[in-house]
């Protein structure tokens, strides 16, 4: 699980750098200590503090699927009619750490959504306990049936109008919600203020529903490897798996107990685990941290999926997801990967923070030019929070050269009766 295995070396890397948007953080040093609450090291040294997911998404979903046996937790950003960059987070991670990548990409036009995944963040099954890799993608697939499946895609109407509140719950594909008008009975109507002209965006084809790119990191990778293979997403326009590899993956297995137990059991707020993370080299940006740590924790003796309120329950701050309580699924998230990432039919890329992580069937795949290889070196494991702004730039860029969302291209036919011009070779002229 590389999740886990980069933390070994990242324990011990000291510097704490910000997003190339930010401030520069404050360099602290020194690995976490197992088993023990952490809290402030300096009563004179300002601790970061948690930051809502307000800042960065338009809403947060409660998607109910009594098929599945919960209700999903479900972050969305950007315009409803845009193409949808579906975002999976790793083991012990929730939606929020696509955070930062999500604004960029909701700049540039396209809607982000990143649920959390059965047994993380906010979302509660009757089974919260279930990682394997079957149910965890069968839920992926659900989820997007319902919010941009071919049902929900033909029974949308054309112009949308944003919701009026930032939390929606609903146990029905996502409708626009509708506008209450001002003036009374009999009033004239107020002028409309000026608009900009729409975006005009091709129709979406019945049968396939709303043209998405599934992105996962580490687990989340496997995860949407497992559902987009089979076709089971009809409306699939890309894939991209971020920083795992079966190879490095199964070979790190055997250490994967050691790492765990070498995490901090508790802490004293959620401020002092977002410390821990920029201290420990699990996160290299405060803005990244900031938002995406408190959403991985709960105060201890609250349910496991209360939300993390700064200030509110009593107790040490616990981690939301136990990773002991994977471990029984470990393999079957990335075993066979690799030839199943190669064999999902349409673009493909992958995000790796280096080249030795490539196994021997990514590396030949690679060379036939059966995907994209990004290589950011200057990033941990969590790519997407180190390096949001390179994250969003090579996603915008595959989902372009790609043209998701866009009408073919088509190349213009000569009118009939036009005479065919032959090329002309250059060359030298040869004697007879």
């Amino acid at each position: 699980m590389p999740t886990l295995m980069r933390a070994i070396g990242e324990e011990e890397d000291a510097m704490v750098r910000e997003d190339s948007e930010g401030e520069r953080g404050d360099h602290v040093s020194g690995p976490a200590h197992a088993h023990k609450e952490h809290g402030p090291r300096d009563s004179a040294h300002k601790q970061p503090e948690p930051v809502s997911w307000e800042k960065y998404w338009d809403q947060q979903l409660k998607i109910h699927l009594p098929d599945r046996g919960g209700t999903f937790n479900v972050y969305s950003t950007g315009p409803e009619d845009a193409p949808v960059v579906m975002c999976l987070h790793g083991a012990g991670y929730t939606g929020l750490t696509w955070s930062l990548v999500a604004t960029r990409l909701k700049e540039k036009g396209f809607r982000v959504m990143a649920p959390d995944l059965r047994g993380h963040g906010l979302t509660t099954t009757d089974n919260d306990k279930d990682y394997c890799k079957e149910t965890l993608s069968a839920d992926v697939v659900a989820l997007w049936h319902h919010m941009f499946g071919p049902a929900t895609v033909s029974s949308t109407p054309s112009s949308t109008q944003p919701p009026e509140s930032a939390t929606t719950s609903t146990t029905a594909p996502l409708q626009p919600s509708a506008v209450p008008s001002t003036a009374g009975e009999g009033a004239p109507a107020a002028a409309a203020p000026a608009k900009p002209p729409p975006i005009i965006r091709p129709a979406v084809p019945a049968q396939a529903g709303r043209p998405t790119v599934v992105v996962g990191h580490s687990m989340g990778g496997g995860i949407a490897v497992w559902a987009a293979a089979g076709n089971r997403i009809p409306g699939l326009a890309g894939l991209v798996v971020v920083d795992v590899v079966e190879g490095t993956a199964v070979a790190a297995l055997p250490h994967m107990m050691g790492v765990i137990a070498a995490r901090p059991a508790s802490f004293t707020s959620p401020s002092a685990a977002i410390s821990w993370s920029l201290r420990g080299g699990m996160c290299r940006c405060k803005d990244a941290a900031a938002v995406s740590l408190p959403s991985q924790l709960h105060p201890s003796g609250t349910p496991e999926h209360a939300e993390a309120v700064p200030g509110e329950g009593s107790g040490p701050w616990v981690w939301r997801t136990q990773l002991v309580d994977t471990r029984p699924h470990w393999e079957g998230w990335y075993t066979g990967l690799s030839e199943a990432f190669l064999q999902v039919a349409g673009p493909k890329m992958l995000m790796l923070a280096g080249t030795d992580r490539l196994d021997k069937p990514l590396t030949i795949g690679q060379m036939q030019g059966k995907f994209q290889l990004v290589l950011l070196p200057t990033a941990g494991h969590a790519i997407q929070e180190d390096e949001s702004r390179a994250t969003a730039e090579h996603l915008e860029g595959f989902l372009k050269r790609f043209r998701v969302g866009q009408p073919p291209m088509v190349i213009p036919r000569a009118p009939p009766g036009t005479a065919r011009v032959l090329p002309v070779v250059a060359g030298p002229v040869l004697q007879p």
